[in-house]
């Protein structure tokens, strides 16, 4: 049986949840939460807060839940968690096999068309997700600094500034130059920080003439530590380092919390910025797309007319140098050109 979680529920979430795995690595390094209590806030708010969960009890799947979150003004949605862990016996993957199904309906019928999940670069996730429909269009690097310098020396930009509303259509040119057409037609447009950021500041930097943004900062807080989300036009890399060093010094004064920060494949030069500014590699993530269908409320006329217009979407291919992403020896890999 699949179904939604509710108050009888909760119990077996509650045992589950130790066994289980967070994909939402933001979430997971900076906030103190359980994914019992953001299925209960899901039930009470009717989904409006929380994250909506799907349980699963069978006598040949097995049991285990599912966990989402709705990104805000887009009709797409993440996978944040799935429990319980994937082992060697091949149940747990019929499992969640069949938790990626069925949330993936529940998904089209409340009119999400995409499905999201950044899943560990090597291991047998990425099989099941890609046996679940997933494709991959992208991957990034996580890194961490364990403990921000007292006396590190700020970065000067003195151009740098708060961001405001009509700064908007700039941050969407500097996306636009920054992401591959094939990341953004897999992601429905224009993303740069992740769905349920409320603890956030948000800072750009314009060029010498004001009228373009060549850089964007977003420094978001949690209980638990810090995350740092950077990009930066090709043309302006030399800020890159002292960026890093600006938002470390925003922090003020961090209690021993640890900082993160993600930087995809394509995003050249915050990699040497953030190595300069003590960061490690934590993890490499690969970021998996699903394309859902949702119920249509025009009527089958107007859709077969409107149809012929629609351009296919191309599929994950090398364009102008980037990363290939591909299929090797049985789960997906990416490669980088040296």
């Amino acid at each position: 049986m699949f179904a939604s979680f509710s108050a009888g529920d909760s119990l077996r979430v509650y045992r589950l949840q130790r066994k289980g795995v967070s994909l939402d690595l933001r979430t997971h390094l900076t906030q103190a939460s359980t994914p019992l209590r953001e299925a209960w806030l899901a039930f009470l708010t009717q989904q409006a807060m929380g994250q909506p969960t799907y349980v699963l009890y069978d006598l040949h799947e097995g049991e285990g839940f599912i966990q989402m979150r709705y990104r805000a003004h887009q009709a797409a949605a993440d996978v944040t968690f799935l429990a319980p862990a994937l082992e060697g016996d091949g149940a747990s993957a019929g499992a969640w096999s069949h938790l990626l199904d069925g949330a993936g309906i529940e998904a089209a019928s409340r009119g999400i068309q995409r499905m999201f999940a950044s899943l560990p670069e090597s291991g047998s996730e990425v099989d099941v997700f890609h046996q679940a429909g997933f494709i991959l269009y992208a991957a990034e690097d996580v890194y961490r600094l364990d403990r921000v310098p007292g006396d590190d020396q700020a970065g000067s930009l003195p151009s740098l500034r708060d961001q405001h509303p009509e700064d908007w259509p700039a941050i969407q040119k500097l996306c636009v130059t920054v992401t591959p057409q094939r990341v953004r037609q897999a992601e429905g447009g224009i993303v740069l920080t992740a769905a349920g950021e409320r603890q956030c500041r948000r800072y750009v930097l314009p060029n010498e003439h004001g009228d373009e943004i060549v850089a964007a900062l977003n420094i978001c807080g949690g209980s638990k530590g810090y995350w740092l989300r950077m990009l930066v036009h090709p043309d302006a890399r030399e800020v890159a380092e002292p960026l890093v060093r600006w938002g470390l010094r925003a922090l003020g004064s961090p209690q021993g919390e640890p900082v993160y920060s993600n930087v995809r494949q394509y995003e050249s030069g915050m990699r040497p910025a953030l190595a300069s500014a003590g960061f490690e590699l934590l993890a490499t993530r690969v970021l998996m797309v699903k394309h859902t269908v949702a119920w249509s409320k025009l009527p089958v006329q107007e859709l077969a007319a409107a149809l012929k217009t629609v351009e296919p979407v191309p599929p994950a291919y090398r364009i102008n140098g980037e990363a290939e992403l591909g299929v090797g020896k049985g789960r997906l890999a990416t490669t980088r050109d040296s």
